[in-house]
């Protein structure tokens, strides 16, 4: 008996060790999002580009919930159908999403070519229109204050603006 419970408080010691080690881990790679946000340092940036659009991206597509919202766009070029996760924020007749790597990212230039999209959040889908670049300072007075103070936090200087034309809810054509 004795053994068995030497055994589990190694085991729990070496679980809170890893805990631990997975929580400073968060930490630092937290602070070092932010640092390279804040200081726009362009390598740093290319980086976690590349990375959330090879790693990111389709872990949140799968986890896509209340606060992921999918942006259901056509490729420019190709036709193609793609689906891209963002963070949206509903705001009257209006959707804004903040644009953390500016307005040459991929889905957003097709997004502003195509001039209309899909946009799924929280099981509701959106119908938009009329997308526009919006400076922070125009969109920022218009989400609550938590949001606004993480987007100046890491930066965020410009959001695109979507028009609401519909909304589809499953919930309320089943009920």
């Amino acid at each position: 008996m004795a053994r068995m419970s030497a055994r589990v408080g190694r085991s729990l010691v070496w679980f809170l060790g890893l805990v631990r080690f997975l929580v400073l881990i968060e930490l630092a790679s937290t602070v070092l999002v932010v640092a390279v946000w804040r200081t726009r340092w362009q390598p740093g940036i290319d980086f976690l580009r590349w990375f959330n659009k090879k790693v990111g991206n389709p872990a949140w597509l799968r986890m896509a919930g209340k606060r992921i919202t999918k942006v259901h766009h056509t490729g420019r070029q190709s036709g193609t159908e793609y689906v891209t996760p963002v963070w949206a924020e509903p705001s009257g007749q209006w959707l804004f999403i903040p644009l953390p790597y500016g307005t040459g990212v991929d889905w957003c230039r097709n997004v502003l070519a195509d001039v209309c999209c899909a946009l799924e959040r929280n099981r509701v889908r959106y119908e938009t229109a009329a997308p526009v670049i919006v400076p922070a300072a125009e969109a920022t007075p218009l989400l609550p204050p938590g949001l606004r103070r993480r987007h100046r936090l890491v930066g965020i200087d410009s959001y695109l603006r979507l028009d609401i034309m519909s909304t589809e809810d499953p919930a309320e054509k089943a009920g």
